[in-house]
């Protein structure tokens, strides 16, 4: 069932999960911007309207795909902080990492190198002016939503001990649905990001302020930690499905876990019409297993070289073995993703995140930032290959995905949901490719989800109630299952682009979220 129009538009589109950041990013591409302007300045409207989700405390991937340039896989994650070692967490008594506090908020914050970067390389428009827009709606306000409403109420059950309780809660309670909502701190400091650049971020006055007031909450980052701290570009891994390349953004990106699902799906049909709901389910269980094998810090493990080749996956078929059930935890993932594309092919594919809502909690004072608490997805096992250490980037959930075809831009997707992003990846790629559904009602579609951790194994599936009943079946003969009333987070919030051909783009939002796709007029 539709829940909404798609935008449609033959000069560009921005699709996020917040309407006044679509509209910074339209107006920037209505003003000549490149997509690679609006992209960031969406992104810098999003840290101050879904801070709960990514704050300029938290990390950034990306895929970026300019004619003539190809696609570009960036990757914005911080590493851990020099002083973040098993010794010192075994040294406290602690046997697993935290999830909030002083002691989870130990990696670099990515997201504003990432700006920079991704500027210095693509970017048109004046840093400035792509900053400004944020700057503002974080000093005059902005009316709260009832899902930043809610999330402020549920974060303060784990956060309301730390000093996020200063800017989020003053008074002890959550703004209301509806109520302006100011940021002085947070205006102040992406005014500092917009007259100094980005880079002060990380080695200027604004990176002393920001140590200075991590100092004061005994965090394990200090100052080299910021300077050393860059912005990796790779090639973008990709594979052929459906007559259509796929591209996924490069480990510690939890990305490739996508095109491997895509390549074991094409082993076991040959004819992808006659994939069915067991197939995509069984087939994503295998791709998990690799997935919780391969992907961290590349510099600490890499893909085999032969990850995404039909032989590996053929493999897996022929040896896949039944996974134990196990008992997993609830999907904890806080993200927010967008996409910005032009009728001429160009797009961006973003995704930033705390991890958890509002992170860690730790706000270096005077800032109005949140400090991400992306490390605790670590693990204090010597043995595992995603064991902490200085220096060292974690797994991570984040990944972005984009399709050509021919040569020609075909989509631009993702979505929020923590470990269950590859899983709503895939669903939607199999509604617009093979049901050839358009980008709304791919959005629209009901989900089914198996939330676990790199370090667990699969105890059940939900599903939307509103799923139909074949389908549902099919997820009962493999797991036990439970449903879910209405649309729910859980599921994530997409949304995504894709081209209609002559010349014309269309562009949808989840209805999960709060989200709005903007044309261009």
């Amino acid at each position: 069932m539709r829940t909404r129009p798609n935008a449609i538009s033959s000069k560009g589109i921005v699709a996020s999960s917040s309407i006044q950041a679509s509209i910074i990013g339209s107006r920037i591409l209505e003003r000549g911007g490149n997509v690679v302007d609006a992209a960031i300045a969406t992104s810098a409207a999003l840290a101050v309207t879904q801070n709960n989700l990514c704050g300029l405390g938290g990390d950034m991937f990306a895929l970026v795909r300019m004619e003539g340039r190809g696609v570009t896989s960036v990757n914005g994650s911080g590493r851990s902080g020099s002083r973040a070692t098993i010794d010192m967490y075994e040294g406290m008594g602690m046997s697993e990492m935290p999830q909030r506090g002083e002691y989870s908020a130990i990696t670099v914050p990515g997201l504003v190198r990432g700006w920079e970067t991704i500027h210095s390389k693509f970017g048109s428009m004046e840093f400035r002016e792509l900053i400004s827009p944020a700057m503002e709606l974080a000093a005059n306000g902005f009316p709260v939503t009832h899902n930043y409403s809610a999330s402020i109420s549920v974060s303060s059950r784990h956060l309301a001990k730390y000093n996020w309780k200063d800017l989020f809660i003053p008074g002890g309670k959550a703004p209301e649905p509806g109520e302006l909502f100011r940021q002085k701190d947070l205006a102040s400091t992406l005014g500092e990001i917009a007259s100094d650049g980005p880079s002060g971020f990380y080695d200027g006055h604004l990176q002393e302020r920001i140590i200075s007031g991590l100092k004061k909450h005994d965090t394990l980052i200090d100052t080299e930690d910021f300077i050393r701290h860059r912005t990796t570009i790779e090639n973008p891994l990709f594979t052929e499905f459906a007559g259509t390349r796929i591209y996924e953004t490069s480990p510690n990106s939890q990305g490739a876990t996508v095109l491997l699902w895509l390549n074991i799906l094409k082993e076991m049909r040959e004819d992808p019409d006659r994939i069915n709901m067991e197939d995509i389910v069984r087939s994503g269980l295998l791709a998990y297993e690799e997935r919780a094998k391969w992907i961290t810090d590349p510099a600490v493990r890499a893909l085999p070289s032969n990850f995404l080749s039909p032989s590996f996956a053929r493999e897996l078929l022929e040896h896949g073995t039944e996974r134990p059930s196990g008992s997993a935890v609830s999907d904890r993932g806080d993200t927010t993703y967008f996409t910005v594309s032009d009728a001429e092919g160009n797009a961006v594919s973003m995704i930033q995140s705390n991890y958890m809502g509002f992170g860690s909690g730790i706000v270096p004072d005077g800032t109005g930032f949140v400090m991400q608490n992306r490390g605790a997805y670590f693990t204090l096992n010597r043995e595992h290959h995603n064991a902490l250490a200085p220096g060292k980037r974690t797994f991570h959930t984040l990944c972005a995905s984009m399709g050509e075809r021919d040569g020609v831009l075909a989509f631009s997707l993702g979505t929020m949901g923590g470990d269950i992003q590859p899983q709503i990846h895939v669903q939607i790629m199999k509604s617009i490719l093979l049901d050839h559904m358009d980008m709304q009602l791919a959005l629209d579609a009901p989900r089914w989800a198996v939330p676990y951790t790199i370090y667990e194994n699969p105890s059940s599936i939900i599903y939307e109630h509103s799923m139909d009943e074949e389908k549902v079946n099919a997820l009962k003969r493999i797991m036990n299952t439970f449903p879910v009333n209405g649309l729910s987070s859980q599921f994530g919030h997409a949304q995504g682009i894709m081209s209609v051909g002559h010349g014309v783009i269309m562009g949808g939002a989840d209805p999960r979220g709060d989200g709005v796709a903007i044309p261009i007029l």
